[in-house]
């Protein structure tokens, strides 16, 4: 006879748990609620931080360095460059993993100030992906999910792409990775990019509403400052980062030789 009381607490108690559960981990990152943007497409980040990276420092008493990105119409595709181990990746999933908790009703560890848009999709390139079982390398991974973006993409859709180009001849994949960008650009969504590519930051700077950003680094002290600065491409820093990880200089030397530094 209490059939349909048990089965209403059924329906009603994970509910409860879920609101706690949010609420709870939004105390221990901070988490607030953005204006929400409604009629344009926008994404207003300040002072934000990566949830779980902002967690594990706090457990361990070490400083977690926040990252303000703004894009919007004009500036929608977001091309970060800038040294191995300078925050590129982990600045674009914040972006992503933000935006995700914000269109699940999660609250998000940003500035009040911070506005959100709304995406119709979320697409992703991070990553590896290689598969032994389906016989499936690096670049053919990559080619793939980039068919089926040319084919979803538009301007609800929010791209995040990790080591955009990479996988393939340097020179060949960078033009055909060149290619999937500019294509990309003229279907009108939004997108945060990392590359290490030349002409995919020349092509950025010539797109009218493309940006390039970079992450700084310390020339005297050789360290990342993990700070994104919009406006202008970044460089690798090769042989710095190289330096740092305790190669001979010798080697760096020798390295150097046939390039242009």
């Amino acid at each position: 006879q209490h059939i349909e009381l048990i089965e209403t607490y059924q329906y009603l108690l994970p509910e409860l748990d879920f609101i706690q559960a949010k609420g709870r981990f939004a105390k221990r990152m901070k988490g607030i609620k953005p204006h929400i943007e409604f009629k344009e497409t926008v994404i207003d980040l300040i002072d934000a931080h990566h949830p779980l990276l902002l967690l594990a420092n706090n457990e361990q008493s070490k400083p977690t360095f926040p990252q303000s990105v703004t894009m919007d119409k004009f500036s929608r595709m977001m091309v970060i460059s800038g040294p191995n181990a300078g925050g590129k990746s982990i600045t674009l999933k914040t972006v992503g993993l933000l935006q995700v908790m914000f269109q699940c009703g999660l609250l998000v560890p940003v500035d009040h100030r911070s506005k959100m848009g709304w995406f119709h999709t979320i697409l992703t390139d991070i990553g590896d992906n290689q598969s032994i079982e389906n016989e499936l390398s690096t670049y053919r991974y990559r080619l793939q999910r980039m068919k089926y973006f040319l084919d979803v993409a538009n301007k609800k859709t929010l791209l995040l792409l990790d080591e955009f180009g990479t996988g393939s001849d340097p020179e060949l994949g960078g033009a055909l990775a060149e290619v999937f960008f500019e294509n990309l650009y003229n279907k009108k969504c939004f997108g945060v990019i990392t590359t290490h590519y030349a002409n995919i930051k020349l092509k950025a700077s010539r797109l009218r509403n493309a940006v390039n950003a970079s992450m700084l680094f310390d020339r005297e002290s050789l360290a990342p400052m993990f700070e994104l600065s919009v406006g202008q491409p970044g460089s690798s820093f090769t042989f710095e980062v190289a330096q740092i990880n305790g190669i001979d200089a010798e080697l760096i030397e020798s390295a150097k030789g046939p390039v242009s530094y």
